[in-house]
């Protein structure tokens, strides 16, 4: 997920940090604890007003003592397509919330959850390079035609028995030729006990778009069904990870999707069950296809290059030897992360061109990856139409928030970075380009902000989470990410898989990561039963100093455990006080040193040289 928080300027100039060689000293906790709780709205009518309103007289009640505002309009309203009486509403809101005694936290840069500030321009998502695609000129010179130079599936129909799909050898897969989407057999699974996977292994081109597309059937199914895409060296590093929809009974459907094969030139592609099902599942007619220019992005830190195939060095020029390209649905709409693959544009030629019938090019190109399922886009972490956004976003925030509000960070659940030409200019690490991206967002907040405590979500950072290497789609290696997490930014902690090692490991209590963090346990997640997901979740925080509070987190909107937890939290808050034995008073396991800054600018500097919620 995802949170931040600021500091305050004095004068123009940055002043020298100062080192205190001293341990760090936890102040006292409060004797009750923070209760946050995140508050969805659409605030596009007045009776959603009146709904968030009649929800905040509920956290009031409940004892909440902060709301989070997950909105929209934060995102929108600086850009002109927004209304200004959406923004009117979210203002009531939030000044309804202060007067209830509510402290305000307002969600803001969503790199991983990007597709809202993604409106303004989609080409500002992140986005894959695609290197060497191959077209060639059609008999009339007037388009440019995809050369396709994947070599096919083998018993893509199952027409050929067992042939080349079951060498996992898993208890529960079969072959059905009574069931068939087209020809006379088809692939199924039935009441699997456990993992029940088909597997092909293929070949493929590096940095290349590919386009699956299968067909599904199911009958009472409930299990995980999925596909995915595995580099066959290093199978930990994935090419493509993606849900089938079989859920309950569905007549034959349709699956398409796209990935890029990046480093791969050998991979496995599996298709099944994960975990055991009941009902039934039935796959056929497995394909797939080089694709290219599918949400092709189109901006200078994302160039594209025509070039001849027999000569890389001969660049045709747009505009004269083929037409401008673009994907249709990049410009056509605000919105255009709706699938994980369509058709793309046709390329076409002007009467100028010097490319002739027959005559082969390639091209280089980005794209963007919509997470399938999610349909997810990441923002760009360096282009500076991005930047420039953001810092006008924070000015049109601060007109809504009261002083003092709190600014949560968005750094969550980034699952393409450091692939765009603007990235990958920095010649930096994963963990390190996400470094510099957080030292860019406290600089700006801060500035905005000087009066605002920044909060950032954990998951990034946590090596127990998603810093570490081959997270998702990433190009590089997190690790090291937390290197630049700067001392006074909270942690909004929603590792609730291992939670009592994520909360040590930002209470600084591990050589790796010395700085201790002040942390909310972002809790609940939709788990049923508020009482006892407040409970546990102190229990593992149990001698761990720092934890100011919880957060009740929904993305569901289930309010139903509202007061549940915020009860439970309360009366397991006092057994937490008592278990620190002491360590609030100092904490001897974090080494030495806690840097402060005089300026905003300054505290900017941390980290730059540093090599739903679901993860």
């Amino acid at each position: 997920m995802h949170f931040r928080r600021a500091a305050s300027r004095i004068g123009k100039a940055a002043l020298v940090p100062i080192l205190l060689c001293s341990p760090t000293l936890w102040p006292r906790p409060s004797a009750a604890p923070e209760l946050w709780y995140w508050h969805h709205s659409y605030l596009a009518n007045d009776k959603a007003v009146e709904a968030s309103a009649a929800l905040i007289d509920r956290a009031v009640a409940a004892g909440y003592t902060g709301v989070a505002f997950w909105d929209s309009s934060l995102s929108f309203m600086s850009d002109k397509f927004w209304p200004a009486e959406n923004v009117a509403r979210l203002r009531r809101a939030i000044e309804y919330a202060s007067s209830r005694g509510l402290k305000v936290m307002a969600p803001v840069a969503p790199f991983g959850f990007a597709n809202d500030a993604l409106q303004v321009d989609p080409n500002l998502a992140e986005a894959q390079r695609v290197i060497g695609a191959r077209f060639q000129v059609d008999r009339t010179a007037t388009r440019l035609e995809p050369v396709n130079s994947f070599a096919g599936l083998a018993n893509s129909g199952f027409e050929a028995g067992e042939a080349d799909w079951f060498s996992t050898h898993d208890s529960g897969i079969a072959l059905d030729t009574s069931v068939a989407h087209s020809g006379r057999a088809s692939a199924v699974i039935r009441d699997a006990r456990g993992n029940a996977r088909f597997r092909q292994a293929i070949a493929v081109t590096p940095w290349r778009q590919y386009h699956l597309r299968l067909f599904f059937k199911s009958e009472n199914f409930r299990g995980l069904a999925q596909l995915g895409l595995l580099d066959r060296e290093h199978e930990d590093e994935q090419r493509l990870n993606a849900q089938i929809p079989a859920a309950g009974n569905h007549d034959w459907s349709r699956l398409d999707l796209m990935f890029n094969s990046q480093e791969s030139t050998r991979a496995w592609l599996y298709m099944g069950v994960w975990g055991g099902s009941t009902g039934t599942l039935w796959l056929d007619d497995v394909q797939i296809e080089e694709t290219a220019l599918v949400y092709a992005v189109r901006r200078a830190g994302a160039p594209l290059k025509v070039y001849d195939a027999d000569h890389p060095s001969f660049v045709f020029q747009e505009g004269a030897d083929y037409d401008p390209i673009a994907d249709p649905r990049m410009t056509a709409t605000r919105t255009p992360f709706t699938d994980s693959y369509h058709e793309p544009a046709p390329v076409t030629l002007p009467a100028s061109t010097r490319l002739r019938p027959g005559q082969r090019v390639d091209m280089d190109f980005y794209a963007v990856f919509p997470i399938p399922g999610l349909m997810q886009a990441a923002m760009c972490l360096t282009d500076p139409g991005v930047l420039e956004w953001q810092r006008r976003n924070a000015r049109a925030i601060r007109e809504v928030l009261p002083s003092g509000a709190g600014i949560l960070m968005q750094y969550d659940e980034i699952r393409q970075m450091n692939s765009c030409a603007s990235c990958r200019a920095k010649k930096l690490s994963a963990g390190a380009l996400l470094d510099w991206s957080l030292a860019e967002s406290v600089r700006t907040y801060s500035g905005v902000f000087p009066d605002s405590r920044l909060y950032v979500w954990s998951d990034m950072f946590d090596p127990y989470h998603n810093a570490r290497d081959h997270y998702y789609y990433v190009e590089g290696d997190l690790t090291g990410a937390w290197k630049g997490l700067p001392a006074n930014v909270t942690v909004v902690n929603w590792n609730l898989d291992r939670l009592r090692d994520s909360l040590a490991w930002f209470a600084g209590g591990d050589r790796r990561q010395n700085i201790a963090h002040a942390q909310i346990i972002a809790g609940y997640y939709d788990k049923g039963d508020g009482a006892a997901a407040a409970r546990a979740e102190l229990e593992q925080a149990a001698g761990i100093p720092g934890i100011a509070g919880l957060m009740y987190t929904t993305w569901g909107d289930d309010y139903s455990q509202l007061e549940p937890f915020a009860k439970a939290a309360r009366q397991a808050w006092p057994r937490y006080l008592a278990n620190l034995n002491g360590a609030t008073a100092l904490h001897s396991a974090v080494l030495p040193g806690i840097l402060l800054f005089a300026t905003a600018a300054a505290l900017a500097t941390v980290g730059v040289h540093r090599n739903r919620k679901s993860s």
